[in-house]
């Protein structure tokens, strides 16, 4: 049996619940309610995503980056035995990454947080150790694939030995690149574009999916 050799995990709504990336950095800087208004605005379509993940930056401007590790633990809820199926698979010798289009300091909480091997995101400024309140680059619909391309380079790992796991649209451009997926907790907009679906509270319940990718690899 070939190995599978490393799982790329989103981040918001895959290893994490009912609060994202970017609303837990409002929370932390006393800006939800102004958040909330932006996201009324992409929610009716008057700005896109990505327009509306720069407004949003904007609220962040002078908020230390160091909150953003420190009050990770107490304010994000993360599905059940996350740090645990990360221990499995580091003793399976499963390379373990988070990529998001979200902020990448909050990405790198969680890699620390869950013991994860690496972290990607939208470069959210900083200076002096605070945010500045702009995005220096966002990744955009198709960033995951540069950020998974560049880490199976650095780490000689093959894109069939690799498996994606998100719950939206911005995943989808990965679960085409990986030759296994796992939709979790996922969107309509996923629907047919993932080999396994899955709706848990309980991140344990993909480790039989990943034997299963395994066994595919033969």
């Amino acid at each position: 049996m070939k190995e599978i050799h490393m799982v790329c995990f989103d981040l918001d709504d895959t290893l994490t619940r009912e609060i994202d990336s970017v609303t837990y950095l409002c929370m932390l800087a006393g800006r939800l309610a102004e958040k909330n208004a932006i996201q009324a605005l992409e929610d009716r379509g008057e700005i896109d995503w990505v327009t509306c993940d720069h407004r949003k930056a904007a609220l962040l401007a002078g908020l230390p980056v160091e909150k953003a590790l420190t009050e990770f633990a107490r304010i994000i809820r993360p599905l059940k035995n996350v740090a645990d199926v990360m221990a499995q698979l580091r003793q399976r010798r499963i390379r373990t990454i988070v990529v998001t289009a979200g902020p990448v300091q909050v990405a790198r909480a969680a890699m620390s947080a869950f013991q994860m091997d690496d972290a990607y995101g939208s470069e959210y400024g900083e200076e002096a150790g605070v945010f500045t309140g702009k995005i220096d680059h966002h990744i955009g619909d198709r960033g995951k694939i540069a950020c998974l391309e560049a880490d199976c380079r650095a780490n000689g790992i093959a894109p069939e030995r690799c498996v994606a796991v998100g719950d939206g649209s911005t995943d989808i451009p990965l679960f085409e690149y990986c030759r296994h997926s796992i939709a979790i907790n996922y969107s309509p907009a996923t629907a047919g574009k993932a080999r396994f679906y899955l709706r848990t509270d309980d991140l344990a319940d993909i480790l039989p999916l990943i034997i299963q990718c395994e066994a595919a690899t033969d």
